[in-house]
């Protein structure tokens, strides 16, 4: 089997998932020092294989708009409303 075979594919949904229960595990107040370490520690791996894949995301989605052309790539709003449409009178 070929290297890319043997590598397990990153699942950013699954990623997040545990994410969760490990935010949900520290919260609970139930761990030992040792534990928490240890789930922190997996937090943050997880973190930052989360920023590799959207880093990557974003590069692939930049590439197709730059072949097209003719679309164009637009900061998303953020903060408070943002998406929301606004009531006309």
């Amino acid at each position: 089997m070929g290297e890319s075979r043997k590598k397990k594919k990153f699942k950013f949904e699954q990623a997040i998932s545990e994410l969760e229960q490990i935010v949900n595990r520290l919260d609970s107040g139930e761990l030992s020092l040792d534990e928490m370490l240890a789930d922190f520690e997996a937090g943050i791996k997880l973190v930052k294989e989360c920023q590799r894949f959207l880093n990557e995301a974003q590069k692939r989605v930049e590439v197709l708009i730059a072949e097209e052309g003719k679309l164009e790539l637009k900061e998303l709003e953020t903060g408070p409303g943002a998406g929301e449409e606004e009531e006309v009178d």
